[in-house]
């Protein structure tokens, strides 16, 4: 098979093959001898900051360890969701994975169903980091935790679990409060292991301290460690923070919420240097993390016109977006937006109304895209004018209306953000 015929077969399994619990990965692997059993894992799970974290981490080690990392969504192929260090997985070896794991699931299917989308796509991040044989192999969750693909782990091979800001997201499918979204997410904590929180919310750590408890894990929080950010803006942040001694930090990733995904990654490797799982040095973690970036996360893309894209896709994402605005001193700002369904998108553009009269909205061609026509009713609620435009018209529209000193932002969609950036890299801003 192709690399786009095995694309093809994937993107069928979107939103089908439902798995109750994690049974039917478990199932398949064990056919295939078990190859996640010969990984050592850090785990990432939460609502916002979760790929932020991953790459943080990976950035750190990579020069000392041959690490894997898995995230989603994709930004630009399904490539980028598996690495080894900065490397994507290739196309060849995507289309021979897949290949294989689609005629290996015919030895479960009678009894199991049908992969779905995440589940093969961590099947195949498993074999690809088993045969290159990687050192470690950072995974996100992909949604929820106990009940997610990449939840199969136990204790001899998970080295850490760190749990990132949670929030009220994909209500359908996790719960109605916050409690049972942090249920969710507090179930990659494994008997007897090590786990770091950034989360503060009282509701949100007594459910994970509950699990730790029932788990006898060890449990770290962020929230314990004095830390202050000394500068941000568009050059980047400098923050401190006291571990054994009082560290300070630079970022070169613009936005505050940066700060509590890079503490939290700080932590952990902190915390298994001190075990002596992991050998690197506070002063490697300084250079390295400062060297960090994260694509399409408070991400410039172009410095004349300003132009920052941002994947805050949900309410809680867009309140961290906006309180990193003030920091950035612009006259003017021009919003591009796209947002999903099934978001809170009426909160999302109430948060973001004081900042702008106006917003464009584009239609995201992808099923789960709210109506931009809606969007724009809902915008005129919060005294924004709405407009709809595709991205190409967008750009066009505000390039005619910026001044110096303004700034355009495009956010709303992790998926919108990725058709955005590839058409933005490729713009001609002399027209």
């Amino acid at each position: 098979m192709t690399y786009q015929e095995v694309v093809k077969n994937i993107e069928s399994r979107i939103g089908k093959f439902k798995s109750k619990g994690n049974v039917r990965i478990k199932k398949f692997l064990e056919k295939l001898g078990s190859p996640h059993k010969n990984l050592k894992v850090i785990h990432v799970a939460g609502t916002n900051g979760k790929g932020s974290t991953v790459n943080f981490i990976k950035d750190v080690l990579k020069e000392d360890y041959k690490v894997g990392s898995f995230v989603s969504p994709h930004l630009i192929t399904y490539c980028d969701r598996i690495k080894i260090g900065d490397a994507e997985i290739s196309q060849a070896d995507f289309a021979e994975i897949g290949e294989f794991i689609i005629e290996r699931e015919k030895d479960i299917v009678e009894e199991y169903g049908d992969l779905n989308l995440f589940e093969f796509l961590t099947i195949m991040a498993i074999i690809y980091f088993e045969r290159e044989g990687v050192d470690l192999a950072i995974l996100e969750v992909g949604m929820g935790g106990r009940a997610d693909s990449t939840n199969i782990f136990t204790s001899r091979e998970k080295l850490i679990s760190l749990i990132t800001s949670i929030s009220m997201d994909h209500m359908e499918y996790l719960g109605d409060t916050i409690e049972e979204i942090a249920d969710a997410k507090a179930g990659i904590i494994q008997e007897g292991g090590l786990v770091v929180t950034t989360n503060r919310d009282p509701k949100i750590l007594g459910v994970i301290e509950r699990e730790a408890k029932e788990k006898s894990a060890e449990l770290f929080y962020t929230k314990e460690l004095a830390s202050e950010i000394l500068r941000s803006d568009l050059r980047g942040i400098d923050f401190k923070v006291k571990l054994d001694e009082v560290e300070e930090f630079h970022l070169t990733q613009i936005g505050d919420y940066q700060v509590e995904n890079a503490i939290g990654a700080i932590y952990a490797l902190y915390l298994l240097n001190k075990r002596g799982i992991l050998k690197i040095s506070m002063e490697d973690i300084k250079a390295r993390i400062k060297r960090s970036t994260w694509k399409g996360r408070m991400e410039i893309v172009s410095r004349d016109p300003l132009i920052i894209l941002d994947g805050a896709h949900n309410f809680d994402g867009i309140k961290r977006l906006v309180e990193s605005l003030d920091n950035f001193k612009f006259k003017k700002l021009h919003l591009i937006m796209s947002i999903l369904a099934d978001k809170e998108h009426k909160k999302m553009l109430e948060e973001i109304s004081s900042y702008t009269d106006e917003v464009v909205f584009v239609n995201l061609d992808y099923k789960r895209g709210t109506s931009p026509d809606e969007l724009s009713r809902e915008a005129s609620e919060y005294g924004l004018k709405g407009q709809v435009m595709t991205i190409d018209d967008a750009l066009a529209y505000y390039k005619k209306s910026y001044q110096e000193g303004d700034l355009i932002l495009i956010t709303g969609s992790l998926y919108f953000v990725s058709e955005a950036r590839s058409k933005i890299l490729n713009y001609d801003y002399s027209i």
